[in-house]
């Protein structure tokens, strides 16, 4: 459904489209950010130039918030813009919280539901895996908030970006080494926001991110590769325009300097 959405996107360039973000610091574009991309920024700049400047997207993360905060503002900051697809990653503070499970469901569902009332596609997301020793006993049931997206996803057929089955194998595996890709125990850094913007472009059939800085994409691209050691990513999308996309891009900002 996602590959079929961007090839539609791409063959009605007069069409403008909008795109809304909507989640807590996971998804907020702030302080946190640490003055570089999250994983919403990449997918930004990558559907703006592998499908055209005819998207507009809106990041509507709010730190701090559970999925009843997102429902209390879900008029302001998402119907009233109406948008065409709307991605729901949420849940580490409902986790933190031990808010009871048929409770996040419910409330999910009532997200659904409101973005359907205005044919605006939602996108469920799960989380990175955070650092389950860092966090407190409460929040050891997160993947169960996180399968209860898998089961929605499922039972309403609606998209799922499973980002938490990505990081989860590399996380049980390596801990020590994945501890490098979180700023602390519940976000990812700036390289593990890059790897979850490159696994949703993937989702949508977009090639890879252009990571114009040549030592921080070689980080990147050694963390892919452990990661892929204990579990199948999404494949990646090969075009002939890439290289010479990021070439052009490289040699551009040499000329600045």
């Amino acid at each position: 459904m996602l590959k079929q959405l961007t090839r539609n996107w791409k063959k009605e360039p007069s069409k403008a489209i909008r795109i809304i973000a909507f989640g807590s610091s996971n998804t907020e574009l702030h302080w946190h950010s640490l003055g570089h991309f999250n994983w919403f920024s990449w997918l930004t700049a990558s559907f703006r130039e592998w499908v055209g400047r005819q998207i507009t997207t809106i990041n509507q993360g709010i730190n701090g918030e559970t999925v009843e905060d997102l429902l209390k503002r879900i008029d302001r900051d998402v119907i009233n813009y109406k948008p065409d697809i709307t991605f729901i990653t949420i849940g580490g503070n409902d986790a933190n919280a031990g808010m009871p499970l048929d409770d996040y469901r419910a409330s999910l569902d009532k997200i659904i539901d409101k973005l359907y009332g205005i044919k605006c596609l939602p996108i469920l997301q799960t989380y990175y895996c955070p650092i389950f020793e860092e966090m407190s006993e409460t929040f050891q049931k997160f993947p169960d908030y996180m399968e209860i997206k898998r089961m929605i996803s499922s039972e309403r057929q609606i998209p799922l970006i499973d980002q938490y089955k990505y990081f989860s194998a590399f996380y049980k595996n390596d801990k020590n080494t994945y501890s490098e890709l979180m700023l602390d125990g519940l976000h990812v850094n700036p390289i593990g926001n890059a790897i979850m913007g490159l696994i949703a472009c993937r989702s949508f059939h977009l090639p890879d991110p252009v990571i114009l800085q040549k030592e921080f994409e070689g980080k990147v691209q050694f963390y892919l590769d452990k990661m892929k050691q204990y579990v199948e990513l999404p494949p990646s999308v090969k075009i002939s325009q890439h290289n010479i996309v990021k070439k052009g891009y490289r040699e551009y900002f040499k000329k600045l300097k």
